[in-house]
């Protein structure tokens, strides 16, 4: 355990792409299979529960240490692992080896609920601070060491006799606890039970559109679809059918009205949506479906399911991946009059003969289902990743509006001790009289405007709620987002998608901040 502890805080500390896939590499050539076989389930989160709550945690801090001591630690330190880590007393005579893998399967088969917190003592009263830190995090699913799958795979890669290739083919074949992984890694045969034709397979992915670039190419070259706001997808239909999205994961019981069942073999590329009479509906509607591992049939006819079909990667024995996308999407078709299913289409192409006429179609023919267009070169082939002169994605503009700073908490790793999550509003009326609270942002400004923002957070507040602070109104802050629907779930009736800070008005007076009416508006 203490090498596994020793890896995160080092990989937390390097800011270096390079030493990062050192660090890795060293500890998966000089550590235990068991324990590396562990390590990569953890670093790329395949364990599929938390094995802790929060609220367990906290009772059990508050039973081995001073109540309010652990309040107003927490409140100061803001991370919940930190401040069990130093709070809990030490000590040396009980201090022991605790190997990784032998702690992983005590809590991976652990079923006794009422014993749990002893268990956990038992092992932080014998574990180091920086251990204690690990194990919570490791118990909770809440590492943040700044280490990709991708770093990984190079890791992997140097560590062992396979290419990174091969590595990715059958990345997501492996099961807990991943040592047989490394044995495949030093030379060994594959497992037996990983079948390719179960496994996920990479998503192509769209670069960002650049009109400059544009200019020069020809229209004829290219095919364009709509972006629809829904979640990618890739289904494997066959008589045992899948439904991964987009990183890997297994949500086949989550959209179980997505027929999959069907003689052959054949992987299809697209969108999942709710559409319900004839029409697609918003985002906000699809929420309602993701996570529910087992949905009622209540919900599955509230809010019906619909996939939306872009690509084909495999038909029965042909790899499409292989083919230009005007063979791929003529296999995707034959496939569609195959299947037949009713909550399963292909993609509509749009008609255009300029980049001025697509531009038009992305600002005028857009709802709010629909995020912008996607361009592809018909010569393009199915590659994983985003790809020189293949896909590109051409998002509609987002919305800018200026709201008032209500809330601040502390954020977490590396941000725990600033405030850095905020909560935004506007006035609830045009009285401008009483704040309503629409969202929260914790991204879009830079590390010194974090800083100043956190200052201004301590000058300004008027109540404290933990590592909440309520504020003053006083300051502007001019927020982007991609959409706007309504929301039953949210005090103000919206809820706004992937809201960030775009700019800090520091000198706009909170009187200018719109009313809750102009931003329902914007939803029309």
């Amino acid at each position: 355990m203490n090498d596994f502890a020793e890896l995160l805080n080092d990989l937390i500390l390097s800011p270096s792409r390079k030493k990062k896939i050192d660090l890795l590499k060293n500890f998966f050539c000089k550590s235990n299979i068991k324990d590396k076989g562990w390590a990569f389930c953890i670093l790329t989160n395949r364990m599929d529960r938390k094995f802790v709550s929060v609220k367990e945690l906290k009772e059990l801090i508050i039973e081995n240490s001073d109540e309010d001591l652990f309040r107003f630690s927490y409140d100061y330190v803001g991370d919940l692992a930190e401040t069990i880590s130093l709070l809990w007393e030490s000590n040396n005579e009980k201090n022991t080896k605790i190997n990784l893998h032998e702690f992983m399967e005590i809590f991976s088969n652990f079923d006794h609920k009422n014993k749990l917190k002893t268990k956990l003592k038992y092992f932080l009263d014998r574990s180091s601070e920086n251990q204690r830190y690990t194990i919570i995090k490791i118990l909770t699913g809440g590492l943040r060491v700044g280490v990709s799958n991708g770093l990984i795979k190079e890791a992997l890669k140097l560590s062992g006799v396979r290419e990174k290739s091969e590595i990715e083919e059958f990345w997501h074949g492996f099961k807990l606890p991943c040592t047989d992984l490394f044995e495949w890694l030093d030379g060994k045969e594959l497992p037996k039970y990983i079948n390719r034709k179960k496994l996920f397979n990479s998503f192509m992915l769209a670069n960002n559109y650049n009109s400059n670039e544009f200019k020069s190419y020809k229209t004829d070259d290219y095919i364009a679809e709509f972006k629809w706001d829904g979640i990618r997808a890739q289904i494997i239909f066959s008589e045992d059918g899948k439904i991964f999205s987009r990183n890997g994961e297994d949500i086949t019981n989550s959209f179980c009205d997505i027929n999959t069942f069907i003689k052959g073999y054949f992987v299809v590329d697209g969108e999942i949506v709710v559409k319900k009479n004839n029409k697609v509906l918003s985002f906000n509607h699809l929420q309602k479906r993701i996570g529910r591992k087992n949905p009622s049939k209540k919900l599955i006819e509230d809010y019906p399911i619909h996939f939306i079909a872009y690509d084909i990667l495999f038909y029965t024995s042909v790899d499409c991946r292989a083919l230009s996308l005007i063979e791929r999407k003529k296999y995707l078709n034959r496939f569609i009059n195959i299947c037949k299913f009713s909550n399963i289409s292909t993609s509509s192409l749009i008609k255009f003969s300029s980049w001025d006429q697509l531009q038009n179609i992305k600002e005028t023919s857009l709802n709010n289902h629909i995020e912008g267009v996607i361009i592809k070169k018909k010569t393009s082939l199915y590659k994983k990743g985003r790809v020189v002169d293949g896909w590109y994605k051409w998002k509609r503009n987002p919305f800018s509006v200026d709201f008032i700073i209500m809330y601040a908490q502390r954020g977490h790793g590396k941000r725990s001790s600033f405030y850095s999550d905020f909560t935004f509003g506007c006035w609830i009326d045009e009285q401008f009289t009483k704040l309503v609270p629409v969202g929260k942002a914790y991204s879009g400004y830079t590390n010194d405007e974090l800083k100043s923002l956190d200052r201004w957070v301590r000058n300004n507040t008027v109540e404290r709620f933990g590592p909440v602070r309520s504020l003053k109104p006083g300051l502007v802050v001019e927020v982007s987002f991609d959409n706007i629907n309504y929301s039953s779930r949210h005090k103000s009736g919206v809820a706004l998608r992937f809201p960030r800070f775009s700019r800090i008005r520091w000198d706009k007076p909170i009187s200018q901040v719109c009313s809750l009416k102009y931003i329902k508006d914007l939803i029309n």
